[in-house]
């Protein structure tokens, strides 16, 4: 039971963007996202908290690329951003929603190293550190407690760190929002690559095979906060399939994210 004073979910908001408005913008597509897995999801802050990473080491292992480096200068960095995600997933209702950008088109996803490095150097451990956490709590148990009930509680507690990987990047999912970046592109740039972004709106799917879209277009990367906010299509976005349908997707198929994500309704849930 969710006690009134805190929200049913506390999500620790990751990005390996620097910018200054990174976390925003990630803020922003997480809500869309949660309301596409659950369309009651209440998001105000005294329901569902979103949190930044407040370590300055683990911070600079976000950015940079510095959590996927292999350099013994960066472990030290990497060893505190594993340690604040183990500390967030064995909060009560702490979850994890950590963004990197897939790198490759999505039709080549299977390829991306950037998902290989997260399962092995990220996930791999936070795994190992919350099965230590569990184990030490094991053996103060007034009853013993097997250790693979251990390891299934270290599972559960690990399913809660959801990855959220755009593919070719962020802006993909971003320039999605079609006719805020038309409205952009005519009010700072003379309308240059507005056509662009009417053909991206017929063919919503083309826009997760374009190689470093931020590149292609004159909006670079300097509004993502206003496409994530101003009436994004989240719908129509997750219709055209490809990543943001496949995280989407993935979060629908998790039974303690959705029974979560009720305890933020304005009414009381019934059993049918």
């Amino acid at each position: 039971m969710v006690s009134p004073s805190q929200p049913a979910l506390s999500v620790l908001l990751l990005s390996e963007d620097s910018g200054s408005d990174a976390f925003d913008t990630l803020q922003r597509l997480a809500k869309e996202i949660l309301k596409q897995v659950d369309a009651y999801t209440q998001t105000q802050p005294a329901r569902l908290s979103f949190e930044p990473v407040r370590s300055a080491e683990a911070l600079r292992a976000l950015h940079a690329n510095v959590w996927k480096s292999e350099k013994a200068r960066d472990r030290r960095h990497q060893v505190e951003l594993v340690r604040t995600l183990a500390t967030q997933l064995l909060r009560d209702h702490g979850w994890a929603f950590f963004h990197f950008d897939g790198d490759r088109p999505w039709s080549e996803r299977s390829s991306s190293e950037n998902v290989a490095k997260f399962s092995q150097l990220i996930e791999a451990k936070v795994y190992t550190l919350i099965v230590e956490q569990f184990s030490t709590r094991a053996t103060r148990a007034a009853t013993p407690v097997a250790q693979q009930e251990v390891e299934a509680q270290a599972r559960q507690r690990m399913n809660r760190l959801k990855r959220i990987v755009p593919f070719y990047s962020i802006e993909a999912w971003l320039f999605q929002n079609t006719r805020v970046a038309i409205r952009l592109c005519e009010r700072h740039y003379g309308g240059r690559d507005a056509d662009q972004f009417q053909r991206w709106e017929q063919e919503r799917h083309t826009l997760d095979e374009v190689r470093k879209p931020k590149e292609q277009v004159c909006l670079g990367a300097k509004h993502n906060s206003a496409l994530a906010s101003e009436a994004f299509p989240a719908r129509d976005v997750h219709a055209a399939g490809c990543s943001f349908a496949s995280v989407v997707d993935k979060l629908c198929q998790d039974e303690e994210l959705r029974k979560a994500l009720q305890q933020t309704y304005d009414f009381p849930v019934t059993s049918v």
